[in-house]
């Protein structure tokens, strides 16, 4: 038989044999064979507890039949909802994120029998969604001079466009609502506030309950508008966030930050000479238990400057200044006027005795005006060092009265009489002290007034909003940015 022939035959054949398979009746087969089909989609990718999204999705074309939402608890697949879908396949179901963080969906159709045809089960891929919890946030500028305008940005996450972002104030007398508004499709929005006053302000967003999110309030965001009078910045012994305190380095920093003041703590040795330290001991910021264990709790007076300056005064803050040492007044000085000359810059001195006389602090002047006689007037104000003591009655020596030493007096306990005694130039009060109502009251009485310590930027706003003329800070650089500065 030729092979075009043979070819012929054989569709032949195949013909016969399939033919009868291909007209049977659908009850001889199974028609729609079992199969997992696309895990449904949901409306939202992190639900919120509590939220109503849907799932949606197809189970491919067959017949209409009811279907199953299932979700995975206890180790099983369990009904929760279920829905008659068209011969499409096509299902959405509306359901309630459960306060549980992580979840499984799925959806099945049973096998179904229906004019003589078989549809088997088709079931989705699980569908795992996580929760989220809600986060709403205000973000403003921390300062802004009173009177001008100032962008607040409202944002809630998980992020839902058209959401309504209620923004609210505090000025000291309950929230108020300022607006409401729509969330974009990152969740954000923004609204422009202008200032009128100087004063603190406080904001915070509340997002409105949305399809069944509860509403949700965030944490407080405060901006502080304030005057345009400068504010002094004074470097606490030294720019002492990232340097040793009362240390060269401290010192040139304060100056190359641009500091209106450097306060700085002054005590003698044994031997008469003068050196920088705040405690009454060398322990929190010296080595002196390793090298004068005999000695750790001893006053500064019980050394010599040879034993003082033998010890680190720079591991104690981080291992980069190890073998910085305790300057003496005169490298103090000597260092302050180098680091003007080279950054065009002049600071004040504030002069604190950490003493325990009047004979103490009547050395220490006589101290700097012999190192720098014009520092300090007998006949005019703004000194370049000026004094400052805790004890008033350091400044009683005889004498004082004729040396025209500029004087800080120093509070940090309540004053009944709410008066400075004596004339002093600037009265510094603790920021635990610190209110409007009694910064005004030394400034009527003719004191400029400071606070201490001023060490973040809330503190130094605060102090800024009181109406002080100087803060107080280890942070030179961040005090002058948030009183705008720079």
């Amino acid at each position: 038989m030729p092979p075009h022939a043979r070819v012929a035959a054989l569709f032949v054949t195949l013909t016969m044999i399939l033919w009868p398979a291909a007209s049977s009746p659908a009850a001889a087969t199974d028609d729609d064979p079992a199969s997992t089909v696309a895990a449904p989609t949901p409306s939202v990718a992190r639900p919120i507890p509590n939220e109503r999204f849907t799932l949606s999705g197809s189970l491919g074309a067959s017949v209409r039949r009811v279907v199953q939402l299932q979700t995975y608890h206890g180790g099983a697949w369990e009904v929760v909802q279920r829905q008659a879908v068209a011969s499409s396949g096509d299902y959405s179901f509306t359901v309630t994120q459960p306060a549980s963080v992580r979840t499984r969906w799925r959806v099945l159709a049973d096998r179904i029998e229906r004019d003589g045809r078989n549809w088997e089960e088709r079931v989705t891929a699980p569908r795992t969604l996580f929760g989220r919890p809600q986060a709403v946030t205000t973000s403003v500028a921390r300062s802004v001079r009173a009177g001008h305008a100032v962008r607040l940005t409202l944002f809630a996450a998980p992020p839902r466009p058209g959401r309504v972002l209620t923004l609210q104030r505090d000025s000291g007398r309950g929230w108020t609502t300022v607006a409401s508004l729509r969330a974009d499709e990152t969740g954000h929005a923004t609204y422009v506030f202008r200032t009128r006053e100087v004063a603190k302000t406080r904001f915070r967003t509340v997002a409105r309950d949305h399809h069944g999110a509860p509403a949700f309030a965030g944490p407080a965001a405060a901006v502080y508008a304030i005057g345009s009078r400068p504010v002094g910045v004074m470097a606490w012994r030294g720019d002492s966030l990232g340097y040793p305190e009362n240390t060269l380095d401290a010192f040139r920093s304060a100056v190359r930050q641009r500091a209106d003041f450097i306060e700085m703590d002054f005590q003698p040795t044994a031997d008469g000479e003068w050196v920088l330290l705040h405690d009454d001991d060398f322990r929190r910021t010296t080595d002196v238990e390793a090298r004068f264990p005999e000695r750790r709790t001893a006053s500064p007076r019980e050394f010599t400057l040879a034993e003082v300056q033998s010890l680190d005064a720079g591991s104690w803050m981080a291992p980069r200044f190890r073998g910085v040492r305790v300057p003496t007044i005169e490298e103090a000085f000597d260092a302050i006027d180098v680091a003007e000359r080279l950054h065009g810059h002049r600071v004040r001195l504030v002069v604190e005795l950490k003493g325990e006389s009047p004979s103490e602090m009547r050395a220490l002047y006589r101290k700097v005006v012999s190192l720098r006689p014009g520092w300090v007037s007998r006949t005019r104000h703004d000194d370049k060092a000026i004094f400052m003591s805790f004890e008033a009655s350091h400044f009683d020596f005889p004498g004082a009265e004729r040396t025209g030493m500029e004087r800080v007096a120093v509070k940090d306990e309540p004053d009944p009489a709410d008066v400075h005694s004596g004339p002093f130039a600037q009265v510094h009060l603790h920021t635990r002290l610190l209110d409007a109502g009694l910064v005004d009251r030394y400034h009527r009485q003719g004191a400029a007034v400071g606070t201490w310590p001023a060490v973040n930027t809330a503190a130094v706003l605060r102090a800024a909003v009181a109406g002080v003329d100087y803060v107080t800070t280890d942070d030179v650089a961040g005090a002058r940015r948030a009183l705008l500065q720079e």
